[in-house]
């Protein structure tokens, strides 16, 4: 559950295509990713990801194309802002 409340902004480190799928990788800045683990969500734009892989201030998601069609993560590139929420325990 997320509360829409924006904790941090990070930006898109990376974007890598993975068929019509594709790959993030997010530079989290200032949002605390010490409590983060491997399956945990975290809003993307608004958008819920899971966590595929963390280390330091980077985490990974993959993103399907529907996904990639139907929000707008389908727009974004490497340096662009984005909002970040962790999910509620």
């Amino acid at each position: 559950m997320f509360t829409g409340i924006i904790q941090a902004i990070g930006h898109i480190a990376s974007r890598e295509a993975r068929g019509g799928d594709a790959r993030l990788v997010i530079d989290a800045g200032a949002l605390d990713l010490a409590d983060v683990a491997l399956g945990d969500s975290i809003a993307v734009a608004g958008v819920c990801l899971t966590v595929i892989a963390h280390e330091g201030a980077r985490w990974s998601a993959d993103v399907s194309v529907e996904t990639l069609r139907l929000t707008t993560l389908g727009t974004l590139a490497v340096g662009d802002a984005v909002n970040l929420e962790k999910a509620l325990r």
